[in-house]
């Protein structure tokens, strides 16, 4: 079905015809007129589009929305409205009272999910009647446009985005799908680095924000893999929609592979997921650097979600209905929760329900208050068993949260009696092993023997565990790994070979402490410490927090990312911080004395804190530790960035957190990538504790558990509680180090075997040879792929001794990368997308060997670049500098003269094809086209016009008037026909622009355009006495029309020229 792989047959046509499938109206926008949009019935077995007629949705490229359809839309969904109230609610979604993007986008999201209201029905009476934007209830009853090459206005210029898809409901743009060829090295990353671009997201104004007022969200694909992400969502937060759910993978194709592109569609794109999960499953809440950020739920959690639903449906009796729904920590179990909720109250079946949940996350109590102005109930908060029966005996609808870690074990302990008998009742039980939340749970069964119960857990349930039924959804660890919504975490033990047993049994606790000392030695240990003072001893401590430091300044400060140490004890705590500390400064200490290149000021920085708790009457040595005001700050400096400052004045240098059990659960920092432990823990907790290092940030490619307690070196017993199957999933997850090292060889072999089937056996002694292989763009991308694992992994291994057998590798590689980078003009091969830690190491060995990856290429026209060219070995080199400098050189500035540079990028091809393999002569040949494109303009005949300001003028109408035919073979009546047309479009755009803000005024342009439309067409229609007021700009009287042959291309094409005309004068007149 596919032979092409290019972008458009292979993925863009693809996606339209499966939209089309799906009922979506799919058109393809014409570049050169926004009133140009051909229906596109059906595609071809090749995936080349059969078109219909032409439809007129647009006026302008700077129209965003489609209007027309969205007036339409309004009165079909809401049809006791009338023409003065469309206006007024047109009016106020598209001009937001919000004046950035993200605030702009989320004051529509809540018109479009909670509507609207005008001041009457006019037909009724009814006073503040509500408009709908979008037919929830009904998806038929909205009108979904899928539009092929959107071509978009760059506010304040005559500058185009073009994105491949926008998708709009309604007429407003929801969402927005940039296409790329799978042959390309990293198509979903240059998708999101296009649609960052046209959001203006990447700092400067390159795009169009306007288009992203209205986004629901945007999707990078290359067909084979396809990921989504909101308006606040960097490349990390991209992520594929794996299940089709409720739709089966048979109802996307019965035969044949199934791309990720297609479940995408499939699941995101049918019209009934789309408005659901636009209404229910997409909400804005704050990060964990304070910061608000836009959520569009993940497959796992709409499936889950759905899956409950159905189940309290369909379900029989209250166990039938309930259930377990597991998905692994860093998965966003919490918003599943609350997603729940959500969908709950937009049921009318179900929007009768009280909702009993059981949790003790602060953050989740936040977001469900915020959640419930939306969906209109009330959050009730029980602080204690009394307040918990007052409110469980009522029968409103509403949301009671118990926060559990604020309830008595003792209260806990004393029966709850029958409370409440009504079967519309659910209960959901967050993280459902704890001892509290067993003894509430069961209160809660004897009190509300009717009700649903749902738990929600982060680990497996474990094998003994029958109290909630059986799992309704399973998300777990391994395939949270694999779907990138986690890292992979990295073992390494500190102490060796360990025999652990029962946490009671404090003997065996020693023996992996102990095992490299002799029995004799071992007994006159064991008969001064127990197990818990060993690890409390300070001599101890203070051997292990400089192993910290030195691991945790090595490997992960260098990525400016963040500590966990997990303690034995609260005693232990504290004196972990004061030996951290006085490591730190040991460690700072020697670094000066050795004269490290190290950044010593940033390590000066780095502050250790505790976070413990304990009773209102504590010890007074404890005190300071416990204040939980204190402690909100210590946690909010240590989940902002190192070099960060949070809008209350609170900096990002806490980046080691002590604790010994607080912040093991229910704690989300993702820039948190290492936890030292120095506590044996089991089970639950275990897996809770290393989930604090696998959240996903930038440049963090696995999270480290270093183990001083010997507890991963036997994994499968510290996670006996489990299921075989559910512990297999988990090791697998739980790499130790030493396969790091061993997937670093294998990549090693991989890049030798790379370089010999490209016929080079020497490729480190032979550095110019690779750079000339990477002329071929496949071979390119082949190797862009392999230099990044490479980094990644390095990155994980370093500076272990095992790692820095492949250091000069890694300089030489990336050596590599950074010549061609230059010598292609190819930005893909700059090194600034690896972590820190591997720039540090590699930059240093660049500059030395004469390139600077913080310096871009030289320009084509610089006085430096013939004698960098010069400097080249081989002619081939120097031929293929001056051919990717001209290329990218015409790319650039194509749109200032494009007559000019269409005819250079001819020459170009012809030479090229001309003196193949000829270096030498190539060299020549290129160093001539870059002397004649430098000259410009100035060196031909230019009829008087100014060679950069008007020439481009002249030469364009030549183009569409008379193709490519050189000026020379043209006749003088030909020419003296075009100087007088060009004549008159320079005169009456000069007079035009003017205008103050001409490039902002809207109005002006078209002004200027019909204009020019009119001289255009005067010149191919018969003469007329009486010219329109707008032809007093014409520089001499048009004779009879002159031709007459080209005149029906000339009229169909006349907005287009003109739009082209306009684009050209911005580039010369108006771009600053």
């Amino acid at each position: 079905m596919y032979q092409r792989l290019d972008e458009e047959h292979y993925v863009e046509n693809p996606f339209l015809a499966q939209l089309l499938g799906l009922g979506w109206e799919v058109y393809k926008q014409n570049s050169g007129d926004p009133q140009d949009l051909r229906e596109i019935k059906s595609f071809d077995p090749s995936f080349d589009p059969l078109y219909d007629e032409c439809s007129h949705l647009r006026e302008s490229f700077r129209d965003i929305i489609l209007e027309d359809v969205l007036r339409k839309s309004i009165e079909k969904i809401n049809p006791w409205i009338e023409e003065d109230q469309i206006n007024e609610v047109v009016r106020r979604i598209t001009t937001p009272t919000a004046n950035f993007l993200l605030e702009a986008n989320n004051e529509i999201h809540d018109l479009l999910v909670e509507n609207t209201s005008v001041s009457e029905n006019r037909k009724t009476g009814g006073k503040s009647p509500t408009v709908k934007f979008i037919d929830f209830s009904n998806p038929e009853n909205n009108s979904f446009i899928a539009i092929s090459q959107f071509k978009v206005n760059i506010p304040g210029t005559e500058k185009h985005i073009i994105p491949d898809i926008v998708l709009f409901v309604n007429g407003l743009p929801l969402v927005v799908v940039e296409c790329k060829s799978p042959t390309t090295a990293d198509p979903i990353a240059e998708g999101i680095t296009r649609l960052l671009r046209y959001s203006n997201r990447r700092g400067i104004k390159e795009g169009n924000e306007k288009l992203f007022w209205y986004n629901f969200f945007t999707i990078s694909t290359s067909n084979q893999v396809a990921k989504y992400g909101t308006i606040t969502a960097d490349y990390d937060y991209f992520v594929e929609w794996k299940d089709p759910y409720p739709y089966a993978l048979s109802d996307i194709n019965s035969k044949g592979n199934i791309t990720s592109q297609q479940v995408l569609v499939q699941g995101m794109l049918s019209k009934d997921n789309f408005l659901d999960i636009l209404h229910t499953y997409t909400i804005f809440k704050e990060d964990s650097k304070g910061g608000i950020i836009k959520v569009v739920a993940r497959y796992q959690q709409f499936r889950a979600v759905k899956k409950i639903i159905k189940r309290l449906r369909e379900g029989k009796t209250p166990e039938e209905r309930g259930g377990i729904v597991w998905h692994t920590q860093g998965s966003g179990k919490s918003l599943t929760m609350m997603f729940t909720v959500r969908e709950m109250y937009h049921s009318p079946e179900f929007r009768n329900f009280k909702i009993i949940f059981v949790t003790d996350r602060r953050d989740l109590e936040k977001q469900l208050r915020d959640t419930s102005r939306s969906v209109g109930f009330t959050v009730h908060l029980a602080r204690n068993t009394r307040e918990l029966k007052k409110l469980l005996k009522t029968d409103t609808p509403d949301l009671v949260m118990c926060m559990v870690h604020k309830f008595q074990e003792r209260d806990l302990k004393t029966q709850f009696p029958v409370l409440n008998t009504s079967p519309n009742i659910l209960v959901m039980i967050d993280e459902a092993h704890r001892t509290q939340y067993k003894l509430l749970g069961a209160n809660l069964k004897r009190a509300l023997p009717n009700a649903v119960r749902i738990a929600y857990t982060g680990t497996p349930i474990e094998k003994t565990e029958m109290t909630f039924g059986e799992y309704i959804d399973k998300y777990s660890i391994k395939q949270a790994v694999e779907d990138e919504v986690t890292v992979e975490i990295v073992y390494e033990g500190r102490i060796h070979s360990a025999e652990l047993s029962d946490e009671e049994a404090a003997n065996a606790k020693f023996e992996d402490i102990f095992s490299i000392i002799d029995a004799d030695e071992k007994a006159k240990i064991m008969g001064r410490y127990t197990w818990r003072a060993y690890l409390e001893n300070e001599s101890v401590i203070k051997d292990k927090a400089r192993d910290m430091i030195e691991h945790y300044i090595t490997h992960v400060f260098p990525n400016r990312f963040k500590a966990q140490v997990v303690t034995v004890s609260r005693l232990a705590a504290i004196r972990y911080k004061k030996a951290l500390e006085e490591a730190l400064k040991e460690k700072i200490e020697e670094m000066k004395k050795k004269g490290s290149n190290e950044d010593i000021k940033a390590l000066e920085k780095i502050k250790v804190e505790v976070v413990i708790s304990g009773p209102p009457d504590d010890d007074p040595e404890y005190q300071p530790y416990t204040d939980e005001r204190k402690h909100d700050r210590i946690i909010q400096s240590f989940k902002l960035p190192f070099d960060r400052t949070g809008e209350d004045g609170i900096s990002g240098d806490v980046c080691i957190l002590v604790v010994q059990s607080m912040l093991i659960t229910g704690f989300d920092a993702p820039v948190e990538q290492v936890m030292y432990l120095d506590n044996v823990i089991k089970g639950h907790n275990l897996l809770q504790a290393i989930a604090r290092v696998n959240r996903v940030y930038k440049n963090k490619t696995c999270g480290f558990v270093v183990d001083y307690v010997g507890v991963l070196k036997h994994l499968r017993e510290s996670l006996s509680i489990y299921a075989d199957e559910d512990i297999e999933e988990i090791a697998q997850v739980v790499k130790d180090k030493a396969q790091s090292i061993d997937e670093l060889r294998y990549i090693c072999c991989q890049i030798d075997d790379f370089f010999k089937k490209n016929h080079i056996k020497n490729w480190r002694d032979d550095v110019d040879a690779c750079i000339d292989l990477l002329v071929d763009e496949e071979t390119r991308n082949e190797f862009i792929m392999l230099v990044r694992r490479f980094n990644k992994v390095m990155d994980a291994v370093l500076p272990d001794p095992e790692g820095l057998k492949y250091a000069a590798d890694l300089k030489i590689l990336n050596f590599i990368k950074e010549s061609a980078r230059n010598r292609y003009r190819d930005d893909r091969l700059s090194i600034r997308d690896a972590s820190r830690k591997i720039r540090e190491i590699v930059e240093e060995y660049l500059v030395s060997k004469g390139v600077d990856p913080k310096i871009p290429p030289t320009p084509l026209f610089d006085d430096n670049f013939m004698e960098k060219v010069k400097k080249q070995r081989s002619s081939k080199a120097k031929a293929q500098e001056l051919k990717y400098a001209i290329v990218e050189h015409i790319n650039t500035h194509f749109e200032e003269d494009p007559e000019f540079y269409e005819r250079f990028s001819d020459l170009l091809n012809r030479i090229l094809r001309e003196y193949k393999e000829n270096w030498e002569i190539l060299a020549l040949e290129l160093e001539k086209i870059r002397e004649s494109m430098k000259e410009g303009r100035s060196a031909e005949e230019t009829f008087g016009f100014d060679p950069r300001k008007e020439m481009p003028f002249f030469g364009l109408l030549k183009r569409e008037m008379f193709g490519k035919k050189p000026i020379e073979k043209l006749s003088k009546k030909d020419i003296d026909f075009l100087v007088d047309l060009t004549k008159d479009v320079i005169e009456i755009t000069k007079r035009e622009i003017k205008v103050v803000d001409f490039w902002e005024n809207y109005t002006k342009q078209r002004q200027l355009k019909s204009y020019i439309i009119s001289r255009l067409l005067i010149s191919v229609q018969p003469s007329n006495k009486t010219q329109p007021p707008e032809m007093i700009y014409m520089a001499s009287e048009s004779s009879e029309p002159y031709v007459t042959g080209i005149k029906k291309t000339w009229f169909k094409k006349r907005n287009e020229i003109a739009q082209k005309l306009i684009e050209l004068a911005y580039h010369i007149y108006g771009e600053k």
